[in-house]
């Protein structure tokens, strides 16, 4: 894919963070506001032979029909148009830090029941909304949903959703099933029309996997298995797998997963209701945020900031406690004295014990970790580690954060220490750009890592010997 760096003579694509049926998704930068957006690109074979003025008109519809939803859960539409320079069509909207559902449960399995209410509940939120504008999204999977840093749960890609409008054409070719197979009702699998009740279906789905950690008949060993199960088996009851849930949520996933629309009802506003009472009598399970925030913050801590909202939720100060903070305190000593192995130690037990309180938090430790190892004279580990801080900084903070720019700063000496000179020489010019954009170019840390570079010969071809700067210093933790 031929892409230009910059869309629409404003939207510069900084690095790709997904892919969807329509096509590929960037995380990029509006030059004109300075402001992180989302940018997805059309999929250029889409644009070609007879498909392409229906893949046109339906990138443009997802244009129209997101931007009608009003939902905290649904991405701001920004922008939208057709690339000069390039041909294709491309949808700015806003972009969003997190975890896809997809990856969550990957990572864990089985999410706890007051995860799986809450992400619930919110999802069907914004299946109230999407429905009282008679949109439909036909496609609600766990790649579609994103868990953000304030606990935030975000539905994306609209792309196939079908306006329910009677008088609007529908752009699907004949035959053609949207939606993702292990989610579908089954009047989506037999070609029938898909209304509200679909998505209904869809929720059912995604709450029985949420809640028992497994696809909804995914142990069917055919593409036509599955199909002939959604149209005529029922699953296990959700409390043969997880007794621990109440009985009221296996009665409603049951209930969603009936094989007529009528029988699941319409009303997603009553089934966030139902799930977010069913949320206030579950107890907390203080579950580890990972790369997201916990789900149940925006119902127990409303509008309150990540860290506010996890205290509260968890009823613990370990991130914030005077005692969290001397811990770092010491650990920072015991670097600053060549105590590379005691600060190694230190810093690995202190991310660990903020992962649940303070994501944020254990990756500064993290980071900090990689630095010691870096100390220690094991460059190559401390950027293995280090570049997984950075994927997780980018996906819970954003690419300009300070902290985010600070380790790509560290990742940059790690490279020069392992003799990537030309490499490390990009990155850290990069990295002076943005943090002059993000930052301002008055900024402390702009200015460190301007000088960092001015230290730094232009690279040869030969890979000249550079300078080991000393490990820097990560200034303080954020708070």
């Amino acid at each position: 894919m031929s892409t230009p760096q910059v869309f629409g003579d404003r939207y510069r694509l900084v690095r790709p963070v997904g892919a969807g049926g329509m096509g590929r998704v960037w995380q990029g930068l509006d030059l004109h506001l300075e402001r992180e957006v989302a940018v997805k690109v059309v999929k250029p074979d889409l644009l070609d032979g007879p498909q392409r003025h229906e893949a046109a008109a339906r990138f443009r519809r997802e244009a129209r029909v997101t931007a009608q939803i009003q939902h905290p859960g649904v991405p701001a539409i920004f922008d939208a148009g057709l690339d000069e320079a390039s041909g294709e069509l491309y949808l700015v909207m806003a972009y969003l830090p997190g975890l896809n559902l997809r990856d969550l449960l990957d990572e864990t399995g089985a999410l706890p029941g007051d995860w799986t209410l809450a992400v619930g509940a919110q999802l069907a939120s914004v299946l109230a909304a999407a429905h009282a504008k008679q949109v439909v999204h036909r496609d609600l999977k766990p790649a579609n949903i994103i868990v953000g840093p304030e606990g935030l749960v975000h539905v994306v890609d609209f792309g196939i959703a079908a306006v329910l409008e009677p008088d609007v054409s529908r752009l699907t070719m004949t035959g053609d099933k949207p939606g993702t197979l292990n989610y579908m009702a089954p009047e989506q699998i037999r070609a029938q029309p898909a209304g509200p009740a679909a998505d209904l279906y869809a929720l059912g789905a995604l709450l029985y996997e949420m809640a028992t950690g497994e696809r909804l008949f995914a142990d069917r060993g055919s593409a036509y298995e599955v199909q002939t199960a959604h149209l005529k088996e029922l699953p296990d009851p959700v409390r043969r797998h997880r007794p621990d849930l109440p009985a009221e949520l296996d009665g409603l996933v049951s209930r969603l997963l009936s094989k007529e629309p009528a029988e699941r009802g319409s009303d997603a506003a009553a089934i966030h209701l139902r799930l977010a009472a069913l949320l206030a009598a579950a107890p907390a399970s203080n579950a580890p945020a990972h790369d997201c925030g916990d789900p149940t913050w925006p119902f127990r801590a409303p509008l309150a900031p990540a860290r506010v909202a996890a205290l509260a939720a968890s009823q613990t100060a370990v991130a914030t406690a005077p005692h969290g903070r001397d811990r770092i305190a010491e650990a920072d000593r015991a670097f600053g004295m060549g105590d590379y192995n005691g600060a190694l130690s230190a810093f690995r037990a202190l991310a660990k014990d903020f992962e649940s309180p303070d994501p944020a938090l254990a990756l500064h430790c993290q980071m900090r970790a990689a630095q010691c190892l870096a100390a220690l004279g094991n460059a190559a580990s401390a950027l293995t580690g280090l570049t997984r801080v950075i994927e997780r900084q980018r996906r819970l903070e954003g690419d300009r954060a300070r902290s985010t720019l600070r380790s790509r700063r560290i990742a940059a000496d790690l490279l020069a220490v392992l003799g990537r000179g030309p490499e490390a020489h990009r990155e850290l010019s990069t990295v002076v750009h943005e943090m002059a954009a993000a930052l301002g170019p008055a900024d402390a840390d702009t200015i460190e890592a301007e000088r960092l570079l001015r230290t730094w010969s232009a690279p040869s071809p030969m890979g000249p010997a550079w300078p080991v700067p000393p490990p820097a210093s990560p200034g303080s933790p954020p708070r």
